[in-house]
């Protein structure tokens, strides 16, 4: 890890963690840095990206910002942790490298926290930005009872939203950090969501002040990173949340992790009844999603192998050698 340079304490720390990002990283730095609120630093973690990432928040000579260079990568959990323990504001701002923000954000989040004390984290309503531009507002509910309400409920979408928040640095203080549910390499964001509501008071404004754009090398759209669990995901940390809440267990030990197998044993079992190539297909689909079609040919001829009368895999072969 190698780490550059230091700022006084500022009241906000803005947390980026950077991987493989160049096409999007200079915007979202800009997005930052153009905030009406000043009294901010910026930590910016490149998690050993293999691209132009790192070059480009080089490039940027800004007080306000601090670059870590980890030599090997964390991972996003890892790095998330990082910066969450680097932060030195007494308010904690989540900003994803290929994400932007609104200029008053930070303005309008630390002032809801300055004015609402017993809210642990703040977030907002967001647009989602897809790949030519276009942007859908997605309102997220203020009423913090009924955000109360949706996580003990379990509800999905989740009333609050993981990189649209501001949080107060004693929540970190308190240990709530991101953790690896080792069953799924996703919804860790989800996972932590959890815990803190049953920990602390939630809440949203109505601004929609975040951009959230669909990115295809994030974790949850890049191949290298399939996980056949990962369809279960949300199921997961519901079902983690469920033992917490009515058992006071947190199943993440070795002393449960039997009770975990059976969990995805069922869901796979009930899958792969009527459909033995289904996980092979669901690679299949992931590399095609990514216009890999040497491997998605490869995950199409190891389903052929568990279902070879099945003439859906065999016009996807067809169709992808001809396309």
């Amino acid at each position: 890890m190698k780490n550059v340079d230091s700022i006084a304490k500022p009241l906000v720390s803005v947390i980026m963690p950077a991987y493989n990002v160049e096409p999007y990283i200079a915007e979202a730095i800009d997005s930052v840095l153009k905030q009406t609120f000043v009294e901010f630093e910026l930590i910016i973690a490149d998690d050993a990206s293999a691209d132009g990432t790192l070059s480009i928040i080089r490039s940027y000579n800004d007080p306000r910002i601090r670059v870590v260079q980890h030599l090997e990568n964390l991972g996003y959990v890892g790095n998330m942790n990082f910066l969450f323990q680097e932060a030195k504001g007494d308010f904690i701002l989540i900003q994803d490298a290929d994400d932007y923000c609104d200029p008053n954000r930070i303005s309008y989040l630390s002032n809801f926290l300055k004015a609402n004390p017993k809210v642990g984290l703040v977030g907002s309503s967001y647009f989602k930005v897809d790949s030519l531009g276009m942007k859908e507002l997605v309102s997220l509910p203020t009423d913090i009872e009924l955000i109360k309400q949706s996580f003990d409920q379990m509800k999905y979408p989740l009333p609050v939203v993981n990189g649209c928040s501001m949080l107060r640095k004693e929540i970190i203080e308190q240990g709530f950090l991101f953790r690896n549910l080792n069953y799924v390499n996703r919804a860790q964001d989800d996972d932590w969501l959890f815990r803190l509501s049953e920990n602390f008071v939630m809440a949203n404004v109505s601004e929609p002040l975040y951009y959230y754009r669909s990115n295809q090398a994030s974790m949850t759209l890049n191949p290298a990173h399939v996980n056949p669990n990962n369809l279960w995901a949300a199921d997961f940390v519901q079902f983690l949340k469920k033992y917490r809440v009515e058992k006071g267990i947190d199943l993440l030990t070795q002393d449960y992790s039997s009770k975990i197998d059976s969990f995805f044993g069922e869901r796979r079992h009930e899958v792969l009844d009527g459909n033995p190539g289904f996980f092979e297909l669901y690679n299949a689909s992931k590399y095609l999603g990514v216009h890999d079609r040497k491997n998605a040919v490869k995950w199409y001829v190891a389903a052929l192998l568990k279902d070879p009368f099945n003439a859906y895999i065999w016009k996807k072969i067809v169709w992808v050698l001809l396309h």
